[in-house]
């Protein structure tokens, strides 16, 4: 499969993150039928989207990403995991609406962590889904840690994950994609910074700040970090501005007017 390409659509630009339990689906809508041009043009993808103001609420309220320290610590992983599915299932309805054949995956049905480290990846669903010309859709989740009890591996920590494992299994990635609320990743001016490397991710390490949003995960500076995991596998990563009708289209099919790459060298 040439024409592979992995989509990350933000918590931040699908939800109102400062709105709990809040969707825009006039955004997805709209993404939906960009993709859907990709689509019809030869492109194929696997989606990974955030939880925004659903999941993101919850997992702050019972703190799931450091794992069970209290009894109650175990229904709380079950709210939080129901909550990053509600936001699924409007993503996946739109998206079905939009004639995109997706399919959902539940991360913490096919992956386990240790230590809040991937121990265990089960991708042999999503690979057929593939072959049979359907679309994967994927979350950021929950997941069942060996260790702490449990941990949550965002949508960009998946795709990350997945990446590796289809690089094994022979599929050829064509770039990944992350969609959010900024043109790209900023430097000190509020500039965006055009190409990141591991080589210079030091010089730029300082400037990039945390989410000022409800995120477990860490906002821009995780996004940028996962990214460089994925260029090290020699995938380019592009942070783009969802919000510009036709940007994530502009980049499927070739590259964003304006954004970050994140390359290898």
């Amino acid at each position: 499969m040439k024409n592979l390409i992995l989509v990350k659509l933000g918590g931040s630009l699908i939800t109102n993150k400062n709105k709990p339990y809040t969707a825009k689906p006039a955004t997805i809508k709209r993404l939906a039928r960009e993709i859907e041009s990709g689509w019809g043009k030869g492109f194929r993808f696997i989606i990974s989207h955030g939880s925004g103001s659903f999941g993101h609420t919850s997992a702050t309220k019972y703190k799931t990403a450091d794992g069970f320290k209290k009894k109650k610590d175990v229904f709380g992983l079950a709210v939080v995991q129901q909550d990053a599915l509600k936001i699924n299932r409007i993503i996946n309805e739109i998206f079905i609406g939009g004639r995109l054949p997706c399919l959902s995956f539940v991360p913490s049905s096919f992956t386990l962590a240790d230590n809040k480290k991937l121990a265990k990846i089960f991708i042999e669903p999503i690979i057929q889904t593939l072959k049979i010309d359907a679309l994967p859709l994927v979350f950021g989740d929950v997941i069942l840690d060996t260790k702490i009890g449990c941990c949550i591996f965002s949508g960009e920590v998946t795709l990350n994950n997945l990446s590796s494992r289809l690089g094994k299994r022979g599929f050829k990635i064509k770039k990944v994609i992350q969609c959010g609320t900024t043109d790209g990743v900023y430097d000190a001016t509020g500039k965006t910074i055009p190409k990141i490397t591991p080589k210079n991710f030091k010089k730029f390490k300082s400037w990039i700040t945390e989410s000022n949003e409800v995120d477990v995960t860490g906002g821009m500076l995780h996004k940028v970090k996962e990214s460089l995991k994925i260029a090290k596998l020699g995938i380019d990563v592009f942070i783009i501005n969802g919000k510009r009708k036709g940007n994530l289209y502009q980049t499927i099919i070739s590259q964003p007017k304006m954004g970050t790459l994140i390359c290898f060298k």
